[in-house]
């Protein structure tokens, strides 16, 4: 199939979708989610790492024939062909993958892109997954465009059932005041826009910058000095888990209690980073770094898997 007989057939396409389903309509939440695919795409393109891995969870990784630099999870990922980034990426990259659907972050960045693809007749779905709540009807919407409605149910509600746990086993226990370090010139922590806010909530922590509305506010370091945490968590690459940051050496760190006692836990940032099917253990992750004498999570046997 030539590109120009791709183009002439996905507009075909798309106008079918457009006339079966009608004119978008907003969430409850009144985010905006727009959808032109068909029934069952076979040829998906994902620009957000999160929803490839959640389309592999439910089964479907086959389907998936691009995704962005950071679209690496499961390993298995890592054989798709990769596309760049997520945000403006090379619609050239993306178009001469020849998908049925792209999904892609629903923002101000990527509506030139939707836009573009639109032009090209490319079947689009824009997602916002920003929290918690977006995670779980983020995976029931994926399961509906990918036809498998009941793995994604199973799927949101197992991920329901690990956070509930993990919020009831330190539930009891003092909370402790934390500071998330994202960057450190600036300094850049997470605020209640984050969903790592929300983890932290759960993993029986009280984020110090809890009261900034953005997902990662600028702070200065007197204001962490002035807030001062009783732990400081940094998200790492996996292979530095067991290495402890040397804060101290940031001028005018030695300022921060926590950091002169050496009050400093690491993370995985591959996992605690991911708003997808492993969230569950980013927060018992982050738990057991504030408390290690937490038991270790219950298992969920719950199995499912969606075949088209």
């Amino acid at each position: 199939m030539t590109p120009h007989t791709r183009i002439r057939s996905h507009a075909a396409l798309a106008a079918a979708v457009a006339l079966a389903c009608g004119t978008p309509q907003p969430d409850p939440a009144g985010r905006s989610e727009e959808a032109q695919r068909p029934d069952t795409p076979q040829r998906i393109v994902s620009l957000i790492p999160a929803v490839t891995e959640i389309i592999f969870n439910l089964g479907a990784g086959d389907r998936l024939v691009g995704r962005t630099h950071w679209g690496v999870y499961p390993p298995a990922a890592q054989q798709i062909p990769d596309v760049g980034d997520g945000i403006r990426p090379a619609v050239e990259a993306v178009i001469a993958r020849d998908p049925d659907l792209v999904i892609l972050y629903d923002g101000e960045t990527n509506r030139s892109t939707r836009e573009q693809l639109g032009r090209l007749g490319v079947p689009t779905l824009a997602l916002r997954h920003d929290t918690v709540e977006d995670l779980r009807r983020n995976i029931l919407r994926l399961g509906e465009v990918i036809g498998c409605e009941a793995g994604a149910q199973a799927l949101a509600d197992r991920i329901n059932r690990g956070l509930t746990a993990a919020s009831v086993a330190t539930g009891g226990r003092p909370r402790v005041r934390v500071y998330y370090d994202v960057w450190s010139q600036p300094p850049i922590t997470i605020g209640r826009g984050s969903f790592i806010d929300s983890l932290l909530t759960i993993a029986g922590a009280t984020n110090v910058f809890g009261n900034l509305a953005g997902a990662a506010p600028r702070v200065s370091l007197e204001a962490i000095i002035d807030r001062d945490p009783e732990r400081i968590l940094v998200a790492v690459p996996p292979d530095a888990l067991d290495e402890t940051p040397n804060l101290a050496s940031r001028h005018g760190w030695d300022g921060i209690p926590a950091v002169s006692a050496g009050r400093i836990s690491t993370l995985d940032r591959d996992l605690v980073n991911r708003l997808g099917p492993r969230v569950v253990d980013a927060a018992w992750a982050i738990a057991r770094r504030i408390d290690p004498g937490l038991p270790k999570p219950p298992p969920d046997a719950a199995e499912f898997s969606c075949r088209a």
